[in-house]
């Protein structure tokens, strides 16, 4: 058997150490467990400070924007902010444009706070999220100094558009386009001028950065922004326009409505229609008022002639058509009137009437066209259009009206009881009723090389009023011309006109004349029958 081998016996200084390292770990675990002990003490007295404020609540000290917030809940946070929300709307704005300026408050411009939701949810937030230790920094550092939460304002941009265009129009002032005119002498131009006006959606957002960035919630003043406006026309577009397109004049008549054709011409005369812009006439001349110029005149209503304001504008409309198709311009919109006119042959009309019909075209040349319109010495309505001639010179056109169907004018007699018996008066303009058809011919060298429907028009007939009298004290007299007004015959009418004269002249003929009324009704009976 082998022998155990003895442990060597330790010297006193290893036993010395031996025992010394025994105590330090006792020492250091004491330690740990007093320091841990401290620290637990610190985190419940820390864990009960930071829950001293309901989860539910804003920490003191708590601020957004300029409101304070402190010790409210997201809701009362919301009230305060639109209270304070309201004592701002009620501040002006001092909207500058160079040397001019105008005001608008808050309200006006639809202020108001972005995220409002976002923002008190986030003072409630604050020292209520993370580890307590955080939690316990956060709101130990609100005893010392005030937390702000940034807000964002922003303008209702409906509104604040609306309001600046309002508030700073007076401010704009506007380009002048390039004009024309022309004389005996040839074409004289006016250079144009460049406009300012306020950029509105620019400025919009520059009154927004100034809120977030430098407002200090009183009173301020912004300059807005500001666009330059170009001339639409300049001297260079107008500088091709030389040779006249196309004319056409008609006859401007007599009385009142000359007024109306002139004033029409007058705000049609110096139109520029650059390429590919369209001209309504319509909107053109509007509105037909008197302010505007316009007097009483002959107009068709319903069927009839009547005495309208701006009665005649038709004819102006309708002459501008026919140089418009000399012109060979683009015609997007155009209708007959309701009844033919005498101006101008069937089909060769444009009638214009507010909300119902408009004559409009466009230009499709590649160059401007300028529309001059006037009546001239001798009562003629014209019209030219210039611009630069591209068509071939060997080539013209020509247009030639088609009546392709005509019906006679009806007409109605009406009994007019406020008038005597034997009283027969007119009343309406007597207008055969047609269809019709626009051919547009083309020439070259005086040869005929193509035609074409341009369109087609149809016109009501016009209806006569007759008025009949029926009036006088034998009412059997009386009914003798109302049964025959019944039969719409004038013949028949005459008659009785006749027979009841005879009564009024010879009461003692009561008897044969009741006779021959009823005769009179029976015939008028069977004659209605068969028209039926």
């Amino acid at each position: 058997m082998q022998k155990q081998r003895r442990r060597p016996r330790m010297s006193k200084k290893a036993r010395a150490r031996l025992r010394r390292r025994r105590r330090n770990i006792i020492l250091g675990g004491g330690a740990l467990l007093c320091a841990l002990a401290v620290l637990l003490f610190i985190y419940i007295l820390r864990y009960r400070y930071v829950h001293r404020v309901d989860d539910n609540m804003i920490c003191g000290n708590i601020y957004i924007g300029e409101t304070d917030v402190s010790g409210m809940t997201a809701d009362q946070a919301k009230k305060a902010i639109k209270k304070k929300m309201e004592e701002y709307g009620l501040l002006p704005l001092t909207m500058k444009a160079g040397e001019h300026s105008a005001e608008a408050t808050f309200q006006e411009l639809g202020l108001d706070m972005r995220d409002v939701d976002h923002l008190t949810d986030q003072a409630v937030a604050y020292g209520k999220k993370g580890s307590v230790w955080k939690r316990y920094s956060q709101m130990k550092a609100l005893e010392k100094e005030k937390l702000v939460i940034d807000e964002k304002f922003q303008l209702n941009a409906d509104k604040a558009a609306k309001v600046i265009e309002e508030k700073t129009g007076p401010l704009k002032t506007g380009a002048v386009d390039a004009s024309i005119v022309r004389s005996d002498e040839g074409f004289t131009i006016t250079d144009g001028a460049a406009g300012e006006s306020v950029d509105t959606t620019a400025s919009i957002q520059k009154i927004e950065t100034y809120l977030n960035d430098k407002w200090n919630y009183k009173a301020a003043s912004v300059e807005m922004v500001i666009e330059k406006e170009e001339p639409r026309i300049t001297r260079a577009d107008l500088e091709s326009i030389q040779d006249e397109l196309g004319s056409y004049s008609t006859d401007a008549g007599y009385g009142s409505r000359v007024t109306n054709l002139k004033r029409g011409a007058e705000l049609l005369n110096g139109t520029v229609l650059l390429p590919g812009e369209e001209l309504s006439v319509l909107e053109k001349t509007l509105p037909y008022t008197e302010e505007n110029g316009y007097v009483d005149g002959g107009a068709y209503a319903n069927g009839e002639v009547v005495q309208s304001i701006a009665g005649g504008i038709c004819q102006v409309s309708s002459t501008l058509y026919n140089a418009v198709l000399y012109a060979e311009l683009e015609v997007t919109q155009r209708s007959a009137h309701s009844m033919s006119v005498s101006y101008v042959k069937p089909s060769k009309d444009a009638a214009v009437a507010e909300g119902v019909k408009d004559f409009k075209f466009k230009n499709n040349y590649s160059a401007p066209i300028f529309i001059e319109g006037y009546i001239d010495d001798n009562g003629t309505l014209q019209f030219h259009i210039y611009g630069k001639e591209t068509r071939d010179a060997a080539r013209s056109v020509e247009y030639e009206s088609e009546v392709l169907e005509q019906v006679e004018y009806t007409t109605r007699y009406v009994e007019d009881s406020d008038s005597a018996i034997g009283s027969m008066n007119e009343k309406g303009t007597p207008i055969n009723g047609k269809t019709a058809r626009l051919w547009k011919v083309v020439y070259e060298n005086g040869n005929e090389v193509s035609r074409e429907v341009i369109n087609n028009s149809t016109y009501n007939a016009s209806e006569v009023k007759v008025l009949v009298g029926t009036r006088s004290d034998n009412p059997q007299a009386s009914k003798l011309v109302q049964d025959a007004i019944g039969s719409q015959n004038e013949e028949q009418i005459w008659g009785a006109i006749g027979e009841a004269q005879a009564l009024i002249n010879n009461p003692n003929s009561d008897e044969s004349a009741e006779s021959k009324a009823e005769n009179n009704t029976e015939n008028n009976g069977e004659g209605t029958g068969e028209e039926g």
